[in-house]
C-alpha cells in the first residue's frame, strides 16, 4: 500500500475515533453533570408500577366516558329526534370534514395525548369509531372522501401545535364545497341512510387566540379567506352542507366538537336541522360518550357554561379580545419586549417583538351572562328586532346554564332556612331545599340553579342583575322518583367590592348595601323555573325575597380574619401603579351600568402613550431589589444539625414530624426544621422549579416531579401520560361537583402511579371572551362555577397526595402577545371575577399551590407583583402554599429575584436549569425570602401527603390505587459507561499502534 494511502486511512480512523471520543466525553458530561436530571426526566423516565397503572387507566377511561356523557349539552331537539333508534337509525351518514379528524382537545401544554405514544395527539376514539363501537354502521365511503380530500391527511398545524405556528397556519377551516361531492357519492349517501350527523369542529390553543377571520384550506390552498366571519362561526362551505343535509335527510343531528364557544345561529336559520349536541373536546378515548347519548344509552344532563349569542359582537369584550383587541403603546421604543433583541418563542418563526402591548378589560364586572342579563334588566336590548326575535330574544340564543334532557323534571321548594320577606343579617346562611321529581319516561339527572339579584343604585357600586349563588345536580332518577337537594350560600357572598367609593360612604372594600335581594330558582341564567308545588311546599314561587336593613361592611376575610382593603388602586398600591390605569394620564372608560349606551365598547380607542411610571417598572432592576431590603431583618439560620426528618425514604411515608407540619403551617416545630435547610439547597430549590420541586436532603425531602396538564397528567414534555380526559369546559358542563371530585381523584392516582407528585392544574382562568385560545383548559365564564368545580378537583387530587398548582394568577384570559402584556382593569373586576375562583379553591378545596402568569397586572409582571402575592395571597388570604412562575421564556422579564422578593417560591427557569439570582443575594432580607420559600414548598408537599394519610378510600365510589414509587431507569448510564470504556480502550490501542508504526517508519527511513 502506498504511503499516502496509509496516511489517509490513519486520518480517517483517527477522525472516527476522535468523534466517538467527543461523543463519549459529551455524554459523560450530560450523564453526570447538570443535565443528568433533565435527561432522566424527559428522555428516559422512571419505572412504573404496571399493575397499578393498568387499574387506574381502566378507572380513568370509564370516568372519562361518564364525564363526556354528563358534559354534553343538548341545545335543540325538535320532534324528539334524539335519541336515535338503533333499529330505525342503524346506519348513519356522518358528514363534515371534522368527522374524519376528530378533536380530542386543544393545543399546547394543556393538550391530551395517546398514553401509549405521547407524540400522538389524535383521538384514539373519534365519533366514527365510537358509533361503530356500539354497533352502528357508518358510511365508510363518505368518511374516506374526507380523508382523501385535497390530499390533506391531518388537521393543519395540529402536530406542530399553536406554540410553533402562527394563527393563520393553525386555525384553518377545511370543509369541501358541495361541488366537491360527486353525484355518485351523494346518491350513495342518500341510499345508505335517511339519518345524517353533521360534525363541526374548531380547535385553539396556547399562545394563539381564535382569530376573527376565517382562513380556508391548507398549505397552498386557493380557497379565499373570509374576513367577514370569525373562526368560531360556520363557514359558507359548512352552511351549504347544512342546507343540503337539512333539506335531504329525515333525521339530522349537528354535533359541535369545539374547544371554544361556537356560534350556533344557523340552527335557527336553516330548516331541517332537528337536533344539536355541544360535545366539546372528548379526550383521547371518551367519544364513546357521544355515541351513547346519541342512541339513548345515556341521557344528556349537561348545561352550558357560556352564553351563546347570535352575534359575538354583542359581547362586551369583543373589541378588546383576541389578537385584534390588543394595542401597542406609542413612545415605548426600546422598552421590553420591543428592545430589538427579544423574540416571541410562542409562534411560528420566533419573530422579534415589534411593540409593547396592552389590553384593557374595559367591560369591568360585566363578563358573560352578567353582561347579557344586566343589559336586559336595563332595557339595553329593547331596540333589537331581527329574524331571531325582539329584544333579548334577538340577542341571546342559549343562555348560560341552558340544557335539554330526554326526560322532564318538576321542582318544588320543600325547605327554606329563611322565610320569604325575612330580614337577613351579616353572618346568616341561606339554604333552599328543592324536591326534584322525574316526570318523564326515562331515567335522568337534573341541575338545579340558584341565582340572586342584588339591590342596585344608579351610579353606585357596579352590580350584575343576575349572579349564580349555588347549584346542585341530582342523582340519576328513575321515572316518578324524586330527590331533595339543598342549595346553600352565605349572605356575605352577595357583597360587592367598592374599590372607588362609588356610594360615597368612605368605605373601600366588600359592602352589602341596604335594600331588597331576590333569590331565584332558574332553569338557566335568564329563565325562572315554573314550580309545581306539592303538599310539602313551603314556598310556591321561584322568587324568594329578602331584605338587608342597613349597610354591612365585610372588613375582614372570613377564612383568615385579616383585614381587606384596596391593594391595587389608591394610596395603598403596593406595586406603585394603579391597575385601573387612573395614573396613566389617560382615562379608561369602563363599562358602567349607569350608562350602558354611552360606555359599551364598540371600537378600540386610539393607541395611547405609555406613562412614565409604567416605563420605570418595565423590567426588574438591582435598585428595586435593594429597595426591598429591610435593615431590621436578621440573618436566618442555615444548616443546623437538629436531626429532624419529615420523610422516611425506605417506607415512602411521612414521619410523625412530617404529619404534624403537614397539618399545621403554624406548628412550633417548623422553626427547628427550617433551621436545618442549607442555603445552597434553598437556592437550588427556588431557581430550578421547572417540572420539579428539588430535594431538601437536610430534612428528608426527595426531588418530586410536577407536570402538566389540566386534562391529563403528563401530557406535555414528559415520557409517561395518564388518561386523556375531556377538557375542562366539558367537566364544567357536567355541573357535577361529584364528577369534578372523581376526576381529581383519578388524575391524582395516576399521577402518583406515574411518579408525579405535583399537578400543573386545574386551570381556573375565566372564559372572558369566546376567542380565548386556552378556554378549553378552563371551566366557565362564571367565577363561582369555576371555583367550585376546580375546588372539588383539587380535593380529589389531594386525597391521593398530589399537590396542585392552580393556574394562572392572574388575568390571563388571552394568548396573543401574552408575554409581558400590560393588563388594565378595575380592582372590583379583579376581585369579583378573576381572583374569586382562586379564593374558592383555597378556602373550600384546600389548594396549596398556585402558578402565576405571563402577563402584567397593570404595569407589573403578575409573578412579581408584591401586591398580589404578598398582599392578597399571603397577608389577606393567609395562603401558606407554594407560588410557582410559569415557564420563563425570557428570564430578564420573568425574573427569579423579582418573584422571590414578591412572595413567590419557585422559578420555572426552564428545561436547561440555567437560572441564577442576579441582585443583592447577600442581604438578610433575601435570605429570609429563601427561608420562607422553603417553608411554603415543604408545607405544600407535606399538606398534600397529610391529606392522603387521613383519606379513607371507603368514602368514595370509584376505586383507584397508588402504585409503589418507581426507580429511575439507569440502563442508559450503564450503557454510556460501557461505551466510554470501549472508546477509551480503542483510542488507547490506536495510539499505541500509531506510536509503533511511527517508530518503525523512522527506523526504515534511517536504514534507507
Amino acid at each position: 500500500m502506498k504511503k499516502g494511502a496509509k496516511v489517509a486511512i490513519r486520518i480517517v480512523v483517527s477522525s472516527v475515533l476522535g468523534l466517538f471520543g467527543v461523543v463519549a466525553i459529551v455524554g459523560s458530561v450530560l450523564a453526570f453533570g447538570p443535565f443528568k436530571q433533565t435527561l432522566q426526566d424527559f428522555v428516559f423516565g422512571y419505572e412504573v408500577d404496571a399493575n397499578a397503572a393498568s387499574q387506574n387507566r381502566e378507572t380513568g377511561e370509564a370516568l372519562a366516558t361518564q364525564i363526556e356523557e354528563e358534559g354534553i349539552v343538548m341545545v335543540k331537539n325538535d320532534d324528539e329526534t334524539l335519541p336515535l333508534d338503533d333499529g330505525i337509525n342503524f346506519s348513519v351518514n356522518v358528514f363534515g370534514w371534522s368527522s374524519a379528524y376528530w378533536i380530542p382537545g386543544g393545543s399546547g401544554s394543556g393538550r391530551v395525548v395517546n398514553p401509549s405514544n405521547t407524540q400522538d395527539l389524535t383521538a384514539k376514539t373519534g365519533l366514527i369509531e365510537a358509533l361503530q363501537g356500539i354497533g352502528i354502521e357508518t358510511n365508510t365511503q363518505l368518511t374516506q372522501f374526507y380523508k382523501n380530500y385535497n390530499g390533506i391527511s391531518a388537521r393543519p398545524g395540529f402536530s406542530s401545535g399553536t406554540l410553533n405556528t402562527f394563527d393563520y397556519q393553525f386555525h384553518r377551516i377545511i370543509e369541501p364545497p358541495m361541488s366537491a361531492y360527486s353525484s355518485s357519492l351523494l346518491n350513495n349517501c342518500e341510499s345508505f341512510s335517511d339519518t345524517a350527523i353533521v360534525v363541526l369542529g374548531r380547535v385553539s390553543g396556547e399562545s394563539s387566540d381564535s382569530p376573527k377571520v376565517q382562513y380556508k384550506g391548507a398549505g397552498n390552498s386557493s380557497t379565499p379567506n373570509d374576513t367577514t366571519k370569525t373562526y368560531l362561526e360556520a363557514s359558507d362551505e359548512e352552511l351549504a352542507l347544512l342546507e343540503y343535509v337539512g333539506s335531504t335527510y329525515e333525521y339530522v343531528v349537528v354535533v359541535v366538537n369545539s374547544t371554544n364557544t361556537f356560534n350556533l345561529a344557523f340552527l335557527d336559520d336553516i330548516a331541517g336541522l332537528d337536533s344539536c349536541l355541544v360535545v366539546g373536546g372528548t379526550g383521547i378515548n371518551a367519544a364513546k360518550g357521544v355515541a351513547n347519548v346519541l342512541y339513548g344509552k345515556a341521557n344528556p344532563s349537561g348545561r352550558l357554561v357560556d352564553t351563546h349569542p347570535y352575534d359575538f359582537k354583542t359581547n362586551a369584550t369583543y373589541v378588546h379580545s383576541g389578537s385584534d383587541g390588543i394595542q401597542q403603546y406609542t413612545g415605548a421604543a426600546g422598552l421590553y419586549p420591543a428592545d430589538g433583541q427579544t423574540r416571541n418563542p410562542n409562534v411560528g418563526t420566533d419573530p422579534l417583538y415589534e411593540g409593547v402591548s396592552y389590553l384593557d378589560y374595559i367591560e369591568g364586572i360585566y363578563v358573560g351572562y352578567k353582561w347579557y342579563e344586566t343589559a336586559d334588566a336595563e332595557g339595553y336590548w329593547d331596540s333589537v328586532h331581527n329574524l331571531f326575535g325582539d329584544g333579548y330574544a334577538g340577542v341571546v340564543q342559549y343562555p348560560f346554564g341552558y340544557g335539554l334532557s330526554y326526560t322532564t323534571f318538576d321542582w318544588d321548594i320543600v325547605g327554606l332556612s329563611k322565610s320569604n320577606n325575612a330580614i337577613i343579617g351579616e353572618n346568616d346562611e341561606i339554604s333552599v331545599t328543592v324536591r326534584v321529581t322525574n316526570t318523564g319516561d326515562v331515567k335522568g339527572k337534573d341541575v338545579v340553579e340558584l341565582y340572586y339579584t342584588p339591590e342596585y343604585t344608579n351610579g353606585g357600586i357596579e352590580k350584575s342583575a343576575i349572579n349564580l349563588a349555588a347549584f346542585a345536580k341530582t342523582i340519576e332518577l328513575e321515572p316518578g322518583l324524586y330527590e331533595d337537594v339543598t342549595l346553600k350560600f352565605k349572605v356575605r357572598d352577595m357583597a360587592s367590592y367598592d374599590y372607588n367609593d362609588a356610594n360615597n360612604n368612605t368605605i373601600r372594600g366588600y359592602e352589602l348595601e341596604a335594600g331588597n335581594y331576590q333569590i331565584k330558582l332558574m332553569s338557566d341564567a335568564h329563565n325562572l323555573k315554573t314550580l309545581t308545588p306539592s303538599s310539602h311546599a313551603v314556598h310556591s314561587n321561584a322568587v324568594i325575597n329578602y331584605r338587608v336593613q342597613g349597610l354591612i361592611h365585610y372588613k375582614y376575610d372570613e377564612a383568615s380574619g385579616n383585614e381587606i382593603y384596596n391593594k391595587f388602586t389608591g394610596t395603598n398600591t403596593e406595586d406603585g401603579v394603579a391597575i385601573d390605569g387612573s395614573e396613566s394620564g389617560v382615562t379608561i372608560n369602563y363599562l358602567t351600568r349607569s350608562n350602558f349606551e354611552g360606555t359599551f365598547p364598540s371600537a378600540l380607542a386610539a393607541a395611547r402613550a405609555i406613562d412614565n411610571k409604567s416605563k420605570a417598572l418595565n423590567k426588574y432592576t438591582s435598585g428595586m431589589a435593594t429597595a426591598d431590603n429591610d435593615p431590621n431583618d436578621e440573618a436566618p439560620t442555615f444548616g443546623a444539625n437538629n436531626g429532624l426528618r419529615v420523610f422516611n425514604s425506605s417506607t415512602q411515608e411521612l414521619t410523625e414530624l412530617g404529619l404534624i407540619l403537614g397539618e399545621d403551617p403554624e406548628a412550633d416545630e417548623w422553626e427547628a426544621v427550617l433551621d436545618q435547610l442549607t442555603e445552597n439547597e434553598l437556592r437550588n430549590l427556588v431557581l430550578h422549579g421547572y417540572v420539579q420541586t428539588a430535594a431538601l436532603a437536610s430534612v428528608g425531602k426527595e426531588k418530586h416531579m410536577a407536570v402538566d396538564g389540566p386534562s391529563q397528567i403528563g401530557s406535555f414534555n414528559v415520557p409517561n401520560a395518564g388518561t386523556g380526559f375531556p377538557h375542562a369546559t366539558v367537566v364544567g358542563q357536567t355541573w357535577s361537583t361529584k364528577l369534578a371530585y372523581d376526576f381529581g381523584l383519578a388524575l391524582g392516582a395516576e399521577a402518583r402511579t406515574l411518579n408525579y407528585e405535583g399537578w400543573y392544574g386545574p386551570g381556573i382562568n375565566i372564559h372572558r371572551s369566546p376567542f380565548g385560545g386556552r378556554n378549553y383548559e378552563y371551566y366557565s365564564e362564571d367565577s363561582f362555577l369555576t371555583g367550585i368545580m376546580a375546588a372539588n378537583a383539587v380535593r380529589g387530587a389531594k386525597n391521593q397526595g398530589v399537590y396542585c398548582f392552580l393556574k394562572h394568577l392572574i388575568c390571563y384570559e388571552q394568548e396573543s402577545m401574552r408575554d409581558s402584556i400590560y393588563t388594565w382593569l378595575t380592582e372590583q373586576a379583579l376581585r369579583e371575577i378573576y381572583l374569586k375562583p382562586f379564593k374558592i379553591c383555597i378556602d373550600e378545596g384546600g389548594a396549596n399551590g398556585i402558578m402565576t402568569s405571563y402577563n402584567r397586572l397593570g404595569a407589573v409582571w403578575a409573578g412579581g407583583s408584591k401586591a398580589l402575592i404578598t398582599g392578597v395571597l399571603r397577608e389577606e388570604w393567609g395562603f401558606e402554599g407554594m407560588v410557582l412562575t410559569d415557564y420563563a421564556d425570557h428570564q430578564s422579564f420573568m425574573h427569579g429575584d423579582q418573584q422571590l422578593r414578591a412572595g413567590g417560591d419557585l422559578w420555572m427557569d426552564g428545561w436547561s436549569n440555567n437560572g441564577s439570582f442576579k441582585y443583592d443575594t447577600s442581604s438578610n432580607t433575601f435570605k429570609q425570602h429563601l427561608r420562607s420559600a422553603g417553608k411554603h414548598v415543604l408545607y405544600g408537599w407535606l399538606n398534600a401527603r397529610y391529606t392522603q394519610y387521613n383519606y379513607d378510600p371507603a368514602d368514595d365510589e370509584i376505586e383507584v390505587v397508588v402504585g409503589k414509587k418507581g426507580k429511575p431507569k439507569t440502563w442508559w448510564i450503564s450503557t454510556l459507561i460501557a461505551f466510554d470504556a470501549i472508546v477509551a480502550l480503542g483510542i488507547a490501542g490506536w495510539t499505541v499502534a500509531l506510536v509503533i508504526t511511527s517508530k518503525k517508519g523512522k527506523r526504515e527511513e534511517a536504514i534507507a
